[in-house]
């Protein structure tokens, strides 16, 4: 009999071959990153106890899968996409497709979900990384339109004064001039993408174009998807050099709290 981890990563499996399957249609490349291109390389499939996956697509492709699925009311058949720029359910500004059947039921805290990260062009410069870096985390704060967590008080203090401080039609002109600002070099000719919003941070997201593409087809759970060119070396960069080593016995757990039970 399945556990419900193996049945929510079945269910995952069958909304990524959704979203997947329709950005191939539209000649768009979807990359496996962060544990799910670890899985894919360690484990051949999801890592164990995984309870997500973890998605990228080039800035240009992002913007154009956003159009698409707007134009189809955000959905994929049974699936529900919410934009990196929402007001239904705030999170952070990138794309994510969820489970339509435990959202109807549950709302979307706890729902399965994949996340969709946009990877944008870094100017070369250390002093215009500096404000790219900055601008990244101000429209993060103004998307995300929460204090933030897990950065001390002081900081959850600033961030609840800056929001405080700024009216909600000052709020998403803000977001709109930030958004210009840190996806300024997509454009010309690009030597290196970060995940913006990535976990690992600013400087430890940032990779070279040679290492993202062209795109390798790998295997995970018996299916061919793609991933970066040089995934050893994007995820030694990103988990460090010993990254086929299993984490400690206490740390072999799922992450996002994701609601197992509701998975019929």
């Amino acid at each position: 009999m399945e556990s419900g981890l193996e049945k929510l990563q079945g269910r995952l499996l069958e909304m990524y071959d959704a979203f997947s399957g329709l950005a191939e249609k539209e000649h768009l490349t979807v990359f496996l990153v962060g544990g799910s291109a670890l899985g894919a390389v360690r484990h051949q499939g999801f890592i164990p106890w995984d309870d997500d996956i973890d998605a990228a697509m080039l800035r240009a492709d992002f913007e154009k899968m956003e159009h698409i699925l707007a134009a189809r009311d955000n959905r994929i058949g049974e699936f529900r996409y919410l934009p990196a720029e929402n007001e239904t359910y705030p999170d952070a500004p990138v794309g994510h497709l969820y489970d339509g059947h435990v959202v109807d039921r549950k709302g979307y805290r706890g729902a399965v979900k994949i996340d969709i990260h946009p990877l944008d062009g870094v100017p070369e410069s250390g002093i215009l990384r500096k404000v790219q870096n900055i601008s990244s985390k101000i429209y993060y704060l103004y998307v995300y339109h929460h204090p933030a967590k897990n950065k001390g008080r002081l900081m959850r203090f600033l961030t609840r004064l800056i929001l405080l401080a700024t009216p909600e039609c000052m709020r998403r002109g803000l977001v709109k001039r930030l958004k210009k600002r840190i996806t300024a070099w997509n454009s010309g000719d690009v030597r290196a993408v970060c995940s913006l919003f990535g976990e690992a941070g600013y400087v430890r997201e940032i990779l070279p174009v040679s290492v993202v593409q062209p795109p390798r087809s790998i295997t995970f759970a018996s299916r061919e998807y793609k991933t970066f060119h040089e995934v050893e070396r994007y995820l030694s960069q990103r988990y460090g050099p010993d990254y086929m080593e299993l984490p400690p016995v206490e740390e072999r757990r799922p992450r996002h709290g994701t609601d197992t039970a509701s998975i019929s």
